[in-house]
């Protein structure tokens, strides 16, 4: 009973104004468009990536997430993309399609300035045969609705050139109403999230460079929170990163890229009170960039980092 509770409580977390709702994922740093729709188009490439997520191994409806973006740019100025995620956490599964549409204004000859919107729209679902409550006849459940479609939006803006970035991004901008039961105090609601990120790509040498990055992430009816990250790259080719998510976990991070063709991989050190019941996390990501008719690799046939 103490295990089902648990999976229950974390499944409704998942909607409940009090926490971080958005579908997580660790290789931001491989995947940025995740965080920001102003990201669309900003490559000289056109990315897919495919993302699995398992998090808190070995705990008992523990959230698994996959997610499948894509974008590119257009007419040199313009991006556009798009994002499916699905994301299950003990009974309830979030499933949901997000369209990125980006302008891009040229600063200097170095840098630019992207503005992005995304609209998107989240199906909660919530199985009840995944319940089971404490007391009897308790009916806090009945009347469940199968599915629910929730429209929503975004905002992003990114500046950026080939050695640094600073994006801001705000998703469920609107703060749509969920509602999982049929009466009104069941009523629940996206709330809209901050991220705040930057980094800075060191050149060390021919070979190596090294870039530090921070992400903050907030809620108004959470305390704020942020990633430390670091990640050395060999050749454009070999790298290894390693993130401290405040009061949560610390991330590994390694990669692999030739002829437009990535893979990375995550483990997550959970340093909450959840890693008395788990194991840590695992995400594996794959990706192919697709030339887009500019200098899509270098001379050595693999991508640039930004």
């Amino acid at each position: 009973m103490k295990k089902t509770i648990i999976k229950l409580s974390i499944s409704l977390l998942a909607i409940g104004s009090q926490a971080q709702q958005m579908a997580h994922f660790s290789q931001y740093l491989l995947n940025d468009f995740f965080l920001n729709p102003a990201v669309a188009g900003t490559k000289d490439y056109s990315p897919v990536r495919l993302t699995y997520r398992a998090q808190w191994a070995g705990f008992e409806g523990a959230p698994k997430t996959m997610g499948l973006s894509f974008h590119s740019n257009y007419l040199d100025n313009m991006g556009f993309g798009g994002i499916i995620i699905n994301d299950k956490t003990g009974p309830l599964t979030q499933t949901g399609l997000e369209l990125a549409y980006s302008y891009h204004i040229k600063v200097s000859d170095g840098a630019r300035l992207a503005l992005g919107l995304s609209a998107k729209a989240t199906q909660y679902s919530l199985d009840e045969s995944q319940i089971t409550l404490e007391e009897t006849g308790d009916f806090t459940f009945s009347g469940v609705s199968n599915a629910t479609l929730v429209p929503d939006a975004g905002f992003g803006a990114y500046f950026f050139s080939e050695s640094y970035f600073v994006g801001l991004s705000v998703p469920q901008l609107f703060q749509a109403k969920v509602r999982y039961n049929n009466d009104d105090e069941s009523l629940n609601k996206e709330v809209r999230h901050y991220y705040l990120s930057g980094g800075y790509d060191f050149e060390l040498s021919d070979d190596f460079s090294l870039q530090p990055s921070l992400l903050l992430k907030t809620v108004f009816t959470a305390p704020t929170t942020f990633d430390l990250n670091v990640k050395a790259t060999y050749q454009n080719m070999f790298s290894l990163g390693v993130s401290y998510r405040l009061k949560d976990a610390i991330v590994a991070i390694i990669g692999f890229e030739k002829e437009n063709f990535i893979i990375g991989y995550a483990y997550d050190v959970t340093i909450s009170n959840v890693r008395k019941y788990s194991a840590g996390s695992h995400e594996i990501m794959l990706g192919y960039n697709i030339s887009n008719g500019k200098k899509a690799v270098d001379s050595n046939g693999y991508t640039p980092r930004f």
